[in-house]
């Protein structure tokens, strides 16, 4: 649902006031932000960096009249919704407000009727505005459509293709840029999205504006726009419960894709903070490792899949996660995924992985909380079907086996599965008869071979597909393993 400013302009304080009043008692949800001018000067200083979409004025001001007022700013804040404010005695003036563009009047005092009467009709205007000026954008939405889809798609390390650039520039964006997102609690509507889209439009020139999930829309603007689209959606947020935004700083165009990977980590702050907030900055307190004690109580539930139904453990899970700042609940939401991936994979039931989630995904802290029970209890449903306990050592074999080629070291298997390193140890030789090193280096060995059977990639390549960074300690793995190097076995 868009929401429309609403600037009141009178000389007279106790006017400007109790009209205030008044409009914020309507309580109507597509009023977003009210301010109050004393003078028609005033109100063409503060529309310069404001932008109301209904205009309160009295017709007869000292300096710059209401008829004056009108005519000044009905150019540059197209479209807006111009009620004049009169006494008995002002027919002439009223008339000539009209001549200059004004929608309706009001007679002093407002009675509470009659601007409830004007106010809905000055709304109902506006929407209808901004959805026939959405048909006629067609286009222009196509195209913003194609873009994002293209940004939001891009891989953060891939270079961002000329073709891409070159449609940001057809729209003024460049050198510089910076992305919004703005999600609500409940999803977009069609016209819903193509009114907020308008009002995007409608103030920024140099700017690509679309809906790019049920629930988020994504705005693309130039550098130079960064202040004013910040200002515009800090009024338009910040007077909602049901929306919330990120702004990214303002970075260079090559680096959108990370641009947009920022503000999405920006936008799950709502999950903390909940609705009604713009954010620009990430939180800290990102700590390095995680929670043991969050860990323990993960395994805690895959050893006695019985204690994911009893809501004393399950609270202090809860709990425990309410601690996490976003950067270390991204850590905990990854380690929690995988974790159960690989035990519901050790179960030999058939069962496939659930599909990759991402944190970006929920609206609400509730909607996360309801999906780490519904992962737990998928895997107790699991468990108290085959009858099976969870066998740690498969477990690491298994995250082993997917992760190969990473930088991995049995510390960090430790740290991962909350055991000691000496267990670890002295388990994974006892349970496969050899160490973790020779088991990992078998591994890459295998998946070495069947690389080596491709021409199209050279040795440094394939080193760096199966987990070394260099040729040279590849070749000597390689060696120690088959005897012969990794080019005489390709040649024979």
């Amino acid at each position: 649902m868009a929401l429309h400013n609403i600037l009141i302009v009178d000389d007279e304080y106790y006017i400007c006031e109790g009209l205030h009043k008044k409009l914020v008692q309507l309580n109507h949800p597509c009023i977003g932000e009210i301010l109050t001018c004393l003078s028609g000067e005033e109100a063409i200083s503060v529309c310069k960096t404001y932008k109301p979409h209904i205009i309160f004025t009295d017709i007869k001001m000292s300096g710059i009249n209401g008829i004056e007022l009108i005519h000044a700013l009905r150019e540059t804040l197209h479209p807006v919704q111009f009620i004049v404010l009169s006494g008995y005695d002002d027919f002439e003036y009223v008339r000539g407000a009209f001549q200059n563009g004004a929608i309706d009047y009001l007679l002093k005092p407002v009675l509470n009727d009659d601007l409830t009467r004007v106010v809905a009709a000055a709304l109902s205007t506006l929407d209808a505005n901004y959805r026939d000026l959405g048909k006629q954008r067609g286009t222009l939405f196509q195209f913003s459509a194609d873009v994002l889809r293209k940004i939001v798609s891009l891989p953060i390390s891939a270079p961002v293709p000329a073709s891409l650039i070159t449609n940001m520039e057809q729209i003024g964006i460049g050198p510089n840029c910076c992305i919004a997102l703005v999600a609500s609690l409940t999803p977009w509507n069609s016209d819903e999205a193509t009114t907020y889209s308008n009002q995007i439009y409608d103030n920024f020139h140099h700017v690509l504006c679309n809906t790019i999930a049920e629930s988020k829309l994504c705005i693309l603007c130039d550098a130079k726009d960064y202040e004013s689209l910040l200002a515009f959606l800090s009024s338009s947020v910040s007077s909602s419960a049901t929306l919330a935004c990120s702004v990214t700083a303002a970075y260079p165009v090559m680096q959108v894709a990370e641009l947009y990977q920022t503000a999405e980590e920006l936008l799950a702050l709502r999950l903390l903070y909940g609705y009604g907030k713009i954010f620009t900055t990430m939180e800290q307190g990102h700590s390095a490792e995680l929670s043991p004690r969050l860990k323990h109580l993960v395994t805690q539930f895959l050893e006695n899949p019985s204690l994911i139904s009893g809501n004393a453990q399950r609270t202090t899970f809860y709990r425990e996660i309410e601690k996490l700042s976003l950067p270390d609940l991204r850590n905990f939401f990854q380690y929690f995924n995988e974790i159960l991936n690989l035990t519901i994979l050790n179960s030999n039931t058939g069962r496939k992985n659930s599909p990759k989630v991402s944190l970006f995904d929920f609206a609400t802290y509730r909607e996360l909380e309801e999906y780490f029970y519904n992962r737990l209890n998928e895997y107790a449903k699991t468990a108290i079907h085959t009858r099976q306990t969870l066998d740690s050592m498969t477990l690491i074999r298994n995250y082993i086996d997917l992760h190969y080629m990473e930088n991995l070291t049995l510390t960090d298997l430790a740290d991962r599965f909350f055991i000691s390193y000496s267990y670890l140890s002295k388990s994974f030789r006892k349970t496969f008869h050899m160490s973790f090193q020779e088991y990992l280096r078998m591994l890459r060995m295998e998946q070495a071979l069947t690389l080596l059977k491709d021409p199209g990639l050279s040795i440094q390549q394939i080193a760096a597909q199966v987990g070394y960074e260099n040729a040279f300690n590849f070749s000597r793995s390689f060696k120690a393993q088959y005897g012969v190097s990794p080019s005489h076995f390709r040649n024979t």
